[in-house]
């Protein structure tokens, strides 16, 4: 097992190299603080992340497959809080996280849609309105809160078949969900990694939605990403490094994925991190890895813009 994780992560280097030969990756010199460190038992395979919006400090993170259907906050030192139980739902494979608002509400979205074997018929998306657990924790006595859930579902697919997604973000300018495909490193696949893009609302319908596919995206092993809140980055990551887009006024995420090359940004190096989330700020990100007693990064970001492909 140890063998085949240190093979891993020596493909996942030497294909960090050479997967975007036009990264500007010396001008990023690393800039870490470890934040703290996630030592709770029940969170052990920290697959998604997202800023609360009603707890200063605290992130909301969520166990992948074979884990029950809870979310948990933690604080930015590491410390459990509180956990949400999410009824009437499955954890088929929940593997990403999104905050987001909408008309001054905050939600939290969990994306059900991990799909290894690239079998499933449907995915699902489960979101809800962040509860306001503030003064909970505060009469808590150093004991975790617990509430629960009843989330509305989204269910859909994608136009071109299965596909194995770990990333999620929401653009709530336009109420849409976006989804970077993952297609793990070695694997035999002629067609690049997808981008794809799915519509909701508030009041999803019954009918299974479709996401469609919007760009190419050649890192392989992508497992986190997220949207800023103040509307102007999007950060992508796999297993080793992040790749930011920087948004110019009100251009398209579409144009800006499409025309626009994504400055790199390195990582610290962790056992298996897949999760990604920026700051409430939107200045920084915060990292955490799968495994227990790892340590929760932030990282500092520098601020550039994106340079035109030339066709």
């Amino acid at each position: 097992m140890i063998l085949r994780m240190c093979i891993l992560l020596i493909a996942t280097c030497i294909y960090a190299l050479v997967s975007f030969p036009w990264q500007d990756s010396t001008s990023n010199k690393p800039n870490f603080a470890t934040l703290g460190t996630n030592r709770n038992k029940e969170v052990t395979e920290s697959s998604g992340l997202a800023f609360s919006r009603q707890i200063p400090n605290a992130v909301w993170t969520i166990n992948d497959s074979g884990n029950s259907n809870r979310a948990f906050l933690l604080q930015t030192n590491g410390k459990l809080l509180a956990e949400l139980k999410l009824k009437d739902s499955d954890n088929i494979d929940w593997e990403a996280l999104a905050d987001f608002e909408i008309d001054g509400q905050p939600y939290l979205m969990i994306a059900d849609v991990g799909d290894n074997s690239r079998r499933r018929k449907s995915y699902q998306l489960y979101f809800f309105p962040e509860p306001d657990l503030s003064e909970q924790i505060r009469t808590a006595d150093k004991k975790t809160v617990k509430q629960t859930v009843k989330p509305r579902r989204l269910q859909f697919k994608y136009e071109d078949g299965p596909r194995n997604c770990e990333a999620i973000g929401v653009d709530t300018d336009n109420q849409k969900v976006w989804l970077v495909e993952k297609v793990s490193f070695g694997a035999k696949r002629k067609k690049t990694p997808g981008v794809y893009v799915l519509e909701f609302s508030l009041t999803p319908e019954k009918k299974t939605l479709v996401a469609k596919r919007l760009a190419g995206f050649p890192p392989r092993n992508v497992t986190g990403m997220d949207f800023s809140r103040d509307g102007k980055s999007l950060i992508i990551r796999n297993y080793l490094n992040a790749h930011l887009y920087t948004r110019l006024g009100d251009q398209p995420w579409s144009e800006i994925i499409n025309q626009t090359t994504p400055r790199s940004v390195v990582l610290p190096l962790q056992r298996q991190g897949e999760a990604i989330c920026f700051t409430p700020d939107s200045q920084d990100m915060i990292v955490t890895s799968e495994f227990n007693s790892q340590p929760i990064w932030k990282i500092k970001r520098t601020s550039r813009t994106p340079v035109e492909i030339k066709e």
